[in-house]
């Protein structure tokens, strides 16, 4: 009997009909082939980072993390090809090996490369784009079982390089590279009115900028990184990983425990352990203040937390929408006093953390959060292993605020609205639905419902399980260093 699958967060468990894991793309054609003459459905994982049902299936999950070869390295070009299941740390090492490095990254790096650009991962920049923004090639896997090759600057490529899951299974992916660079950190804090009026004039005149608004302060902190060649790593890099790398693993288990009391305690009594408790939840982005490192270190800011964070309990649902940069001061002055009336009520978000992020606009994609425009990714955070019933009516009115704006969410996040009236803020949706309908005309990859469909009536495990988890050695890893 198959077992349940869970994605990274813990919030999206299913059980599949089976299980596969090709290693070969003979054995990818061989699975479609067998799903097609069978009638299956067929949904794909790579790292399981995605908050919502993208790859939920009743059907054939395809694992690819055997698909995990770095065939090509050109540092000549800066072109490099991967397979589809490798992770973003294992091509870090390795293009670093030769001398390249990523653009723009997020925060995590046990994303798949198929994963990534299927939800158009992004980092942080008005000067380089999402992940799918440098994909110059796709080797995929069809309906028709048939291996095709994807490039240029038709809709099926520009399809592919956001296909959310539903075109193909990707084998191979050709990625566009920059020359190894090395990145300085510095973070300033100010009061958020100001911070909202400035902060895209910020975005536009550096080269990497986002900011974290702590609603509960009212305060934002602007991070700021600055690309420096040459680039000795300096002594704020080595006392940061020397910072959590020494530490027990019995400390991350403390401080898990610690920050899930502490949440309660802050949702019981938010006036009182508000204060302590928003300091707490804004330290984490003053980490690295003073670094110089490599690139990739200074983008991946989480790549100590993400492996020692027990999601059970702290279970973070990050709700992410895309806007038109020239609505962001709008979207967070009017975010900014509905959070101030629903504390008023004594309604508190119980992960009080407001994240900006920016991407330039990109004709490289039909359905990626940036097409068409320069973006501003507005994201909220909730708790779902702390009271989340009484998030549900704070983050719905959020949502409402979002799309009123023109928002898209994010593929790869959460969100507690179904409604599809975003796809109207995409000009290619009707192309990308044109060419998904020619690649994959019986819908085998599609879901039998919408992949953001009831996502908020998950079952959250009961306390005692959620403490159990502490001991779990699978919930806590060695973290990586890259």
């Amino acid at each position: 009997m198959t077992k349940p699958v869970e994605n990274a967060w813990k919030n999206v468990r299913f059980t599949p009909a089976r299980i596969e894991r090709p290693a070969t793309v003979e054995e990818v054609q061989s699975i479609v082939n067998q799903a097609r003459v069978s009638g299956q459905k067929i949904k794909v994982i790579g790292g399981g980072h995605s908050m919502n049902d993208n790859f939920r299936t009743d059907g054939i999950l395809v694992d690819l993390s055997r698909l995990n070869r770095i065939l090509s390295v050109d540092p000549a070009t800066g072109v490099a090809e991967v397979e589809a299941g490798v992770t973003l740390g294992d091509a870090i090492v390795e293009f670093a090996n030769h001398k390249l490095h990523f653009p723009s990254l997020g925060s995590w790096h046990s994303q798949s490369i198929a994963g990534a650009i299927a939800t158009s991962t992004h980092g942080s920049s008005l000067s380089h784009g999402s992940l799918s923004d440098i994909v110059v090639e796709i080797e995929a896997v069809l309906a028709d079982g048939k291996v095709h090759r994807f490039s240029g600057s038709g809709n099926e490529v520009r399809a592919m390089r956001c296909h959310l899951g539903l075109l193909g299974i990707l084998t191979k992916v050709k990625l566009k590279l920059s020359p190894a660079f090395c990145l300085s950190c510095a973070v300033t804090r100010h009061p958020a009115p100001w911070a909202f009026g400035q902060i895209l004039d910020t975005a536009r005149s550096n080269e990497y900028v986002n900011m974290l608004w702590i609603p509960d302060l009212d305060m934002a902190c602007i991070r700021m990184l600055t690309s420096e060649t040459p680039c000795p790593r300096n002594q704020v890099a080595l006392d940061l990983e020397h910072r959590f790398v020494h530490r027990s693993m019995l400390s991350f288990r403390i401080e898990d425990v610690g920050f899930f009391v502490a949440a309660h305690l802050y949702q019981l009594m938010p006036r009182r352990y508000g204060p302590r408790y928003c300091r707490f939840v804004q330290k984490a982005f003053f980490d690295d203040q003073g670094v110089i490192d490599n690139s990739y270190r200074v983008f991946l800011y989480d790549q100590y937390r993400e492996p020692t964070e027990n999601n059970r309990l702290r279970m973070i649902m990050n709700v992410e929408y895309a806007f038109d940069v020239k609505d962001l001061a709008p979207v967070l002055m009017e975010m900014r006093a509905r959070l101030q009336e629903l504390r008023a009520r004594g309604h508190y978000l119980n992960y009080p953390r407001v994240h900006v992020r920016f991407a330039p606009r990109s004709d490289a994609t039909l359905t990626g959060l940036n097409a068409d425009r320069d973006t501003a990714y507005v994201g909220i955070y909730v708790l779902g292993s702390v009271r989340h019933k009484r998030q549900i009516p704070i983050a719905l009115e959020i949502e409402e605020l979002f799309l009123r704006h023109g928002g898209r969410p994010h593929w790869g996040k959460y969100r507690y609205l179904t409604t599809r009236s975003f796809e109207d803020t995409y000009q290619g949706f009707a192309a990308f639905e044109a060419v998904r309908h020619k690649l994959d005309p019986d819908d085998m990859f599609s879901a039998k419902q919408d992949m953001f469909h009831g996502l908020n009536r998950f079952a959250r495990p009961e306390r005692g399980a959620m403490l159990r988890s502490v001991f779990d050695p699978d919930e806590y890893q060695e973290i990586r260093l890259l």
